[in-house]
C-alpha cells in the first residue's frame, strides 16, 4: 500500500514534467518558424534620366525577370500577408503573402507631390479574394489571425542588389554590392539563391494549396 501510495505521485508528478516538455517544445517550435525569412523577390536599377530608373525584378520562381520604368529616388515594393493564429502555425502554415505592387518613391516630399509617379500591379486578379473571405469569417475556431499589407523601400542605385525576404510579420531588405557584370555584357543580372523553379517539399506547399493564388 505504501508504495503505490509512493507511486502515484511520481507517477503524476513524471507526467506532468513530460506534458511541460511538451508545451516548452511547442512553444520553441512556434518561436523558430515566426523568425523564419525566406527571400522572395530579387530587384537590380539602371539609371536612364534624372530620377528615372529602369528596374529589374525576379520573383515568384525568379525564372521570368521584368522591366519596369520607375520614377523617384527609391523603389518600394507592396505586399498583403494572410497571418495565421499560432496553433495553425504549429501545424505547419506559415504566413502566405502575395507581391501586389512595385512603384517609385521620392526623398523630398514637395518631389513626391509634384513629380510623376508609375506604379504597376504584380500579380493576376482572379476576382477571388479568399484570404479577404477568411478574415471576415472571425468566428472563434478561425486559423486567420490577421490580413494587413506590409512594404519596404530603398534607395535605387545601380551596381547593387536588392533581396526582399518575407517574415512572419512582414518584408525586410537587404542590399548588396555587386561585384562584377561585365560577363554579360553590360547586362543586369539577377542571382537566385535557389534553383530556377525549384520547387518546395509538398508539406512545405500544402498551405499554399488551400490557397493557390497566393
Amino acid at each position: 500500500m505504501i508504495r503505490r501510495t509512493l507511486l502515484f505521485p511520481l507517477t503524476s508528478l513524471g507526467l506532468f514534467g513530460v506534458l511541460v516538455l511538451l508545451l516548452a517544445g511547442s512553444n520553441l517550435y512556434t518561436f523558430h518558424r515566426l523568425t523564419d525569412e525566406s527571400p522572395i523577390a530579387e530587384l537590380q536599377f539602371r539609371k536612364t534620366g534624372v530620377e528615372q530608373y529602369e528596374a529589374t525584378i525576379a520573383y515568384g520562381d525568379f525564372c521570368h525577370p521584368e522591366k519596369f520604368l520607375l520614377h523617384g529616388d527609391q523603389w518600394r515594393l507592396d505586399a498583403r500577408f494572410l497571418k495565421w493564429q499560432p496553433w495553425a502555425n504549429l501545424l505547419g502554415f506559415d504566413s502566405m503573402y502575395r507581391i501586389e505592387r512595385l512603384g517609385g518613391r521620392y526623398l523630398d516630399v514637395q518631389d513626391e507631390n509634384a513629380g510623376p509617379h508609375l506604379s504597376y500591379q504584380l500579380y493576376e486578379d482572379d476576382g477571388i479574394d479568399l484570404p479577404a473571405i477568411l478574415h471576415g469569417y472571425g468566428g472563434r475556431f478561425s486559423p486567420v489571425d490577421t490580413l494587413y499589407g506590409s512594404s519596404v523601400y530603398e534607395l535605387m542605385q545601380e551596381g547593387f542588389l536588392y533581396r526582399v525576404y518575407r517574415a512572419q510579420s512582414g518584408l525586410l531588405v537587404r542590399s548588396s554590392a555587386q561585384v562584377d557584370s561585365s560577363h554579360s555584357g553590360g547586362g543586369l543580372t539577377i542571382e537566385i539563391s535557389k534553383a530556377c523553379g525549384e520547387r518546395p517539399g509538398w508539406f512545405s506547399r500544402l498551405p499554399g494549396m488551400l490557397a493557390s493564388w497566393f
